[in-house]
């Protein structure tokens, strides 16, 4: 039986605005990454994932290869294998770990039979198919797969599932992420009234996608802090310290703050500051660089 194998990097990204209002979103990639390796197996119908290096049950990493398979003609059925995934991007934090994951897993799929380029609306269908499927979105988060792959900052129709521009960061940022100790809370987040907020969530993304982005974000992080009863202080927090913006990533419990490189002691002592409580605290960059394909021999 043969054995193909193949590697494949994505990033991770942050919210500016979230799409679950209006469908429309957009997100800014940042230099967290996510390695994938896959090895497949003529004529299996097993697969083992490993994360980080532990075991784990991931319905997406499956689906992912399954529809990396169908894009090349294969019959997922036909094939099984092995899904090692490397990342630095924390768990169900918001700062789209999921999508990263999934593309990653794409294009290491791709990889190991044998594409030698891929193409991003296939790789960014494959993602987003399977996050619906998996159940690891409730949107199929494009917005987030198109940052992970493409980076750069992209705005995004969910619902029609277009990606409406991409950008790279023309000066790149400090980005300064708290992480903290609590739960995602998106099974609390309340339809009706998320629905009720998308003028307002709307007129957060036209704002983005004219160039305002970090207005935006901070923004965005009001809505829907509120909306899942997160704390909205860390984000005013980092705005005294002089970010640009600031702002919930996704549903939480994340919180970015973007940061000019000439403000990196201003962004310290909020370090410093958003760590007191037990926090883990990251300092990354803005990333302008795409996902990409390695072939293993």
């Amino acid at each position: 039986m043969p054995h193909l194998k193949g590697e494949g990097l994505a990033y991770g990204a942050v919210s500016l605005v979230n799409a679950l209002a209006t469908g429309k979103g957009a997100t800014i990639s940042v230099d967290l990454k996510t390695v994938a390796r896959v090895e497949l197996v003529q004529g299996d119908s097993w697969w083992k994932v490993n994360i980080n290096k532990r075991p784990a049950q991931s319905p997406l990493a499956v689906e992912t290869v399954h529809g990396a398979l169908r894009l090349v003609g294969e019959d997922p059925d036909e094939w099984g294998g092995r899904i090692d995934i490397t990342s630095d991007i924390p768990v169900a934090k918001g700062l789209k770990g999921s999508s990263s994951s999934s593309v990653a897993i794409c294009l290491a799929t791709l990889s190991a039979k044998g594409v030698k380029k891929f193409e991003v609306h296939d790789v960014l269908g494959c993602s987003v198919e399977a996050s619906l499927v998996s159940g690891a979105s409730l949107t199929g988060a494009l917005d987030d797969a198109a940052s992970c792959l493409l980076g750069g900052i992209n705005h995004v129709d969910n619902l029609r599932r277009i990606v409406l521009s991409s950008r790279h960061v023309e000066d790149r940022k400090a980005v300064i992420i708290k992480v903290p100790r609590m739960r995602n809370r998106r099974k609390f987040l309340d339809g009706e009234l998320t629905k009720s907020l998308s003028v307002l969530a709307s007129r957060s993304f036209d704002m983005s996608y004219r160039g305002d982005f970090w207005q935006a974000m901070t923004l965005n992080g009001l809505i829907f802090s509120s909306l899942l009863g997160y704390d909205t202080r860390p984000a005013l927090q980092a705005l005294k310290h002089g970010a640009l913006g600031a702002g919930l990533s996704g549903t939480g419990p994340s919180v970015a703050a973007i940061f000019d490189v000439d403000k990196l002691d201003r962004a310290q002592e909020l370090k410093t500051d958003w760590g007191a409580d037990g926090s883990t605290v990251i300092e990354t960059r803005t990333n302008n660089e795409e996902g990409k394909m390695v072939a293993i021999e």
